[in-house]
């Protein structure tokens, strides 16, 4: 049996999988160090998982049954997906950080251009500048 170690978007370091979930909106890798707006306090990323509102959104979502509140199944207030981080807690989705990854997104579309033209563009400066010299 081994153990899982995932590196956190943010900060880089590598955690144990206990520590670590990714966001449900933007899809990154977080470590419970680097989570924001900290209302929780815990070390374990599952604490900051889904919570059960009882939304016919969210039951759609996770597949809940009508009847499984009154089974006592699910509760409102519990975490219903413990595997992620919600977007509240996530430090790309409330702009405190910025991935390079998602600059360089914003860039090429503000550009108009996809990331194979600009790599053949650069491939082509950088052929043409090698050929000068």
């Amino acid at each position: 049996m081994g153990v899982s170690y995932y590196a956190c978007k943010c900060c880089g370091e590598s955690r144990y999988e206990e520590y670590v979930g990714s966001c449900t909106t933007c899809g990154k890798t977080l470590g419970t160090c680097c989570v924001v707006n900290d209302d929780i306090g815990s070390d374990y990323a599952y604490e900051y998982g889904v919570i059960y509102d009882g939304s016919e959104a969210q039951k759609n979502e996770y597949g809940i049954e009508e009847d499984w509140e009154e089974k006592g199944w699910v509760t409102i207030g519990e975490v219903i997906d413990d595997t992620s981080i919600q977007p509240k807690y996530c430090p790309f989705c409330t702009g405190e950080e910025i991935a390079q990854e998602d600059i360089l997104a914003y860039l090429l579309k503000q550009i108009g251009k996809t990331h194979t033209e600009v790599e053949r563009e650069y491939r082509d400066y950088i052929n043409k500048r090698k050929a000068s010299e």
